[in-house]
């Protein structure tokens, strides 16, 4: 384990000796700069933003950043302002971007963006692909690697777009340490679930590219449940979840639908299931059925599913000291501020860290003191280094607690 933790680190390192680099390479253009956020601001903002690129490609019809650049402005705005007829919209907006760009992989990216024909969509995520720029933007690795990982397409092609995403620097090494660590978590032959995008697409690249972990199986809820249910080598159940899940709540909706699937998994494989504790979290957890929670144990960065008891303190225990690297916390490998989805994409992960591992050290606390000094230590160093906003005042006081308290035991 120590050899594979040493290697990690050695290739990341690398890593971001390129993301500096890549990430001013990746926002550079010949016309119109890279202006595809979806987190920019309020109604008012993107209103601007959509009347700043409305001007743009009316005096630069060719351009075809200014174009992708207006179709997101034109979703956040309808977004925000709560727009009707958001589809024959931006139908029309893709008969004017087709008449100035065609055949070019903006239109076709775009084109497979807004088709809600799933026939039609691939054919031009296939037309897209054709025209591959040289370099991509961050957006665009996620969106071939997703696709290649939605659509069951070869495993070469994946592997390949895998590579190019990670040897572009664009992917925090943050985000794949704490994916490593998920991954480091789970017993041999284990099976995670995936919820998002985010989920997935690095733990692949940990498989496929950097060649760890390659005896997990990692399914997606979004994906086709019958290929969920033949990975995972069990029966599909009966019930079609979609149409006796209660829509009353659609907020709860998906993840009732998500942890019953996890429950089937669980019930029906040889093998261990595991959910990301992180999205968990963020459920409203009082709204959840409570027989979908009971088998839920917390081993740390997971969760598992076993209707067996056990005791998931122990585990969490064994993988903080004996599997996780939690170096990463501390080291500077978020110094790019370059990128601001790289640096919110590196503090996020950071953060999840610290706030899930915060839950075992009153175990450590009252059984092992000095381990609550070394782990609490741990987590306020990564607190100070990265002086997150959403965490760093509330959490740093929380933790120096513990620090403080166990600091002459652990002497």
């Amino acid at each position: 384990m120590k050899t594979k933790t040493i290697g990690l680190m050695v290739v990341l390192a690398g890593l971001l000796c390129s993301c500096q680099q890549q990430n001013q390479q990746g926002s550079e253009t010949q016309g119109a700069k890279y202006d595809a956020y979806w987190n920019t601001g309020d109604s008012l903002s993107e209103m601007k933003r959509l009347h700043k690129w409305e001007a743009y490609v009316e005096e630069h019809p060719q351009d075809e950043m200014g174009w992708r650049n207006l179709y997101h402005a034109k979703s956040m705005s309808t977004f925000y302002n709560r727009e009707q007829g958001y589809q024959q919209m931006m139908q029309e907006l893709m008969k004017r971007v087709k008449e100035a760009i065609p055949d070019t992989y903006t239109y076709y990216l775009l084109a497979m963006e807004t088709s809600y024909e799933y026939e039609k969509s691939k054919e031009y995520a296939e037309e897209a692909l054709k025209r591959l720029p040289e370099k991509l933007y961050e957006g665009d690795y996620k969106t071939w690697c997703w696709y290649f990982i939605q659509e069951d397409k070869d495993e070469k092609r994946l592997k390949d777009m895998l590579t190019r995403y990670y040897k572009s620097g664009l992917l925090s090494p943050d985000v794949l340490y704490y994916h490593y660590n998920e991954m480091q978590g789970m017993e041999e032959g284990g099976i995670y679930l995936g919820e998002f995008e985010g989920d997935l697409i690095p733990k692949k690249m940990i498989q496929l590219v950097l060649g760890m972990h390659k005896d997990k199986v990692l399914v997606n809820r979004n994906g086709d449940w019958s290929k969920i249910w033949k990975a995972c080598k069990i029966p599909g159940p009966a019930e079609n979840w979609a149409e006796t899940t209660p829509r009353d709540d659609m907020g709860n909706y998906f993840n009732i639908q998500t942890l019953k699937m996890l429950a089937w998994i669980g019930d029906h494989s040889e093998h261990p299931v595991y959910y990301s504790a992180s999205n968990l979290s963020v459920y409203r957890r009082e709204k959840l059925p409570k027989d979908l929670l009971k088998n839920l144990y917390n081993e740390g960065l997971l969760v598992r599913y076993s209707p067996k008891p056990y005791d998931n303190i122990a585990v969490t225990c064994r993988n903080i000291e004996e599997r996780y690297s939690l170096d990463y916390l501390y080291l500077p490998f978020t110094a790019s501020k370059d990128s601001e989805k790289y640096y919110s994409d590196a503090t996020s992960c950071t953060s999840q860290t610290i706030v899930l591992l915060q839950g075992i050290l009153p175990h450590y606390q009252q059984y092992n003191p000095q381990r609550c000094h070394w782990l609490s230590g741990v987590l306020i160093k990564a607190i100070e280094n990265r002086r997150n906003k959403d965490y760093s005042e509330n959490s740093l006081k929380e933790l120096r607690q513990y620090y403080e308290s166990t600091k002459s035991a652990a002497q």
